[in-house]
């Protein structure tokens, strides 16, 4: 039987030195795989590494296993604890078991074990529910208290808050996509940026008038310490993180008196509901937003039935009313 070390202070159990070695070393390989063979970007291999590190942590206080031992039956139990323990969302769940997926593939793959402990694994049914977005009124409201905020008092935080949210909304982008642009990023003549998404897929997307301001104005106080090549950086004139995003969000939010939960991605799934209600086709928009599936763009169509309704009744020829 593994003997069982644990902690004084905290009563919490901890792995065996071994087993913290191997799984350590899995993680940190596997980690590389993520970067420079799927070429994933660092907020999404910190997402996966950080399911694996609680998966790992279930092993230890359940039955001291290292992530190189587990069975289905392992699978099953982080499931269920997930759901019963933690009380998780569907989503969440089943972002969980995807990370697992890939990881134990991974292994499978780098022959470091014979069988994947997923397979068999039932997939969740995720509960559909449309994402939260800004009215155009909204979205105006809170760029204009943006603006308005920094032509009183015009300073590096207040300029760098209005053109991180002008990029955003104004380009579709993911958090992550907008903490890594970089100043040679962007062409103002043309008002284009280089985007590098998922998988390390680059594309280009546009930007608008009010954002192309907004950047201009910010360049002007931005004054890195040393050669730093990301576009939005933090008080300490350090490149932002994903986290930083949030927590500046969520201060605005307080300051302007928002009582609609938002979060960064809000800005990309109103630029989405927006664009699509101005008439922009959907594949403009997948190609904008960097969806590899059309399918995912297709939510968008559910937040503008209004506008697809009046479309419809007014182009389709049986919606006309019959005339006397």
């Amino acid at each position: 039987m593994k003997k069982l070390f644990v902690k004084k202070v905290t009563g919490k159990v901890c792995p065996l030195a071994s087993n913290l070695k191997i799984n350590n070393q899995l993680m940190n390989e596997f980690g590389e795989y993520l970067e420079f063979e799927r070429q994933y970007s660092s907020h999404t291999i910190e997402n996966y590494l950080r399911v694996i590190r609680q998966f790992s942590n279930f092993l230890t206080i359940t039955n001291q296993k290292s992530l190189i031992e587990v069975e289905p039956s392992d699978i099953a139990g982080f499931m269920a604890s997930l759901k019963t323990v933690f009380h998780l969302m569907r989503v969440s769940q089943l972002n969980r078991l995807s990370a697992l997926k890939t990881f134990y593939r991974y292994l499978r793959k780098k022959g470091k074990i014979q069988k994947n402990p997923c397979d068999g694994i039932g997939g969740l049914r995720e509960e559909k529910s449309l994402p939260t977005f800004f009215s155009q009124t909204e979205i105006n409201r809170f760029l204009d208290y943006l603006e308005n905020r920094f032509r009183k008092e015009p300073n590096f935080l207040h300029a760098r808050d209005r053109a991180l949210f002008e990029i955003l909304y104004s380009s579709g982008l993911r958090v992550g996509e907008v903490v890594g642009l970089r100043t040679i990023d962007l062409n103002f003549h043309q008002r284009i940026l280089k985007v590098r998404g998922k998988g390390g897929k680059e594309r280009i997307v546009p930007f608008n008038e009010k954002a192309l301001q907004a950047v201009r104005d910010y360049l002007v106080f931005r004054q890195p310490n040393g050669p730093v090549q990301e576009l939005f950086l933090n008080y300490l004139q350090q490149p932002l993180t994903t986290r930083g995003v949030r927590v500046i969000l969520n201060k605005i939010c307080v300051e302007f008196g928002m009582v609609k939960k938002a979060s960064p991605h809000t800005f990309r799934h109103s630029f989405a509901s927006h664009f699509l209600s101005g008439g922009a086709e959907m594949r403009i928009v997948q190609e904008a937003l960097g969806h590899s599936s059309l399918s995912t763009t297709q939510i968008y169509t559910h937040l503008n039935w209004d506008n697809m309704k009046k479309v419809y009744e007014k182009t389709h020829p049986r919606s006309h009313k019959k005339e006397d």
